[in-house]
């Protein structure tokens, strides 16, 4: 099944490009499911048709879904929700300390992410041919990719020390406590996230089947998130195809008072194609009405492409380099630092752990330089 996300500062029109490019390939004889991970949902009201926790036809070919995080959380950590209200609850009375407890014990971005793991199920299933993702804005998507590694790793390192900590000293401290204790079906629960959260990092950085999109607009504020979007999901192996610049004015709109507008909009534009160069740019012009309903959708998909590619970090030529996108950014912007068999690269606020290579690990890094908008690291001879 090919896999399309679409991400984006907020306010650009990610959910209706996501919808329109579902509707196009859904009218291209594809089965086509769209949904929304974005707790702001808004895609039945590009569709102009109701669309919840269940997939519903809002076109032939094409079924839409709404996923709700608390019912995502739920089915996937549900055992440990219980267990934190057993634990706030075991010194309070009344139902309400139950309900605060709930809302306490919500791991900030977690359920969020549960939402983005539905898509494991989707993809297993194997009910439609591809799979159109309106994610959440720029900033929450980048968290939310990322989440996976540092939960996984913080849970791999701290679950067996405390089971076994647990397993030995447990009875005591439940009886001075007066708190109950997790048991293993707690530990398993646990377990089983952290296994779903890694096989959906593995799908999402599936080159061959995933890509991200990331739409702006010709506004320079705009187009600098976007660049740095770019260069982040590259950093932690996420694919970029495509960055589609929405809401084009048509230069006769702004002729008169706004004519300062379209010098602007030239010079976002020629900074987005010099950036992208090597990165299909789509075009969305602004449309005569509001985009909505199939209509609209099925005219502003005339206008959508959908090429593919690769990325990512890569052996260098010589076997003995590793090469990771660093875009749009100073040298003064980037750390390294090698943490046994894997190194840290830091992208300005952003911070990512590269497994090493089987054929690397072992060798310490010789030297590192930034040209062309690639980071490459060079290792010690074996």
């Amino acid at each position: 099944m090919r896999i399309i996300l679409y991400t984006g500062k907020g306010g650009v029109g990610k959910t209706c490009v996501a919808a329109a490019t579902a509707l196009h390939l859904a009218e291209r004889g594809r089965r086509v499911l769209v949904v929304s991970t974005d707790v702001a949902h808004s895609l039945g009201d590009a569709f102009d048709l109701p669309v919840e926790g269940e997939p519903v036809g809002v076109a032939p070919n094409l079924d839409a879904l709404e996923i709700d995080p608390v019912v995502a959380g739920r089915a996937t950590w549900g055992r440990l929700q219980g267990y934190l209200r057993a634990v706030m609850t075991s010194h309070a009375n009344g139902e309400e300390a139950g309900i605060e407890a709930e809302e306490l014990f919500v791991f900030p971005g977690l359920e969020e992410l549960l939402s983005l793991s539905v898509l494991l199920d989707i993809d297993e299933a194997g009910a439609y041919d591809v799979l159109v993702v309106d994610c959440a804005p720029t900033g929450e998507t980048l968290s939310l990719l990322k989440y996976p590694e540092r939960f996984g790793d913080f849970i791999e390192r701290a679950l067996p020390l405390k089971r076994k900590a647990l397993k030995v000293g447990g009875p005591v401290i439940e009886h001075v406590m007066k708190i109950p204790l997790p048991d293993d079906a707690l530990f398993d629960e646990l377990s089983s996230l952290v296994g779903r959260l890694e096989r959906l990092r593995g799908l999402l950085t599936d080159t061959g089947r995933v890509s991200l999109r990331v739409v702006t607009t010709a506004e320079r504020i705009v187009v600098k998130e976007a660049k740095r979007a770019f260069a982040w999901l590259g950093l932690y192996g996420y694919h970029v195809d495509a960055v589609v610049v929405n809401r084009l004015y048509p230069e006769a709109a702004l002729e008169g008072y706004f004519d300062r507008w379209t010098e602007l909009q030239r010079a976002s534009l020629d900074e987005i194609e010099r950036s992208f160069s090597g990165t299909a740019v789509l075009r969305l012009m602004l449309r005569h009405g509001e985009l909505r309903g199939a209509d609209g959708l099925r005219e502003a998909a005339r206008e959508l492409l959908t090429p593919v590619g690769a990325a990512g970090a890569r052996e260098g030529a010589g076997g003995c380099e590793l090469v990771v996108p660093a875009p749009f950014f100073d040298k003064r912007d980037l750390d390294l630092v090698q943490d046994g068999d894997a190194l840290v690269v830091s992208l300005a606020n952003q911070r990512c752990r590269i497994p090493l290579p089987a054929h690397l690990r072992g060798r310490d890094v010789a030297s590192a330089r930034h040209e062309d908008g690639l980071l490459v690291v060079r290792f010690e001879e074996s």
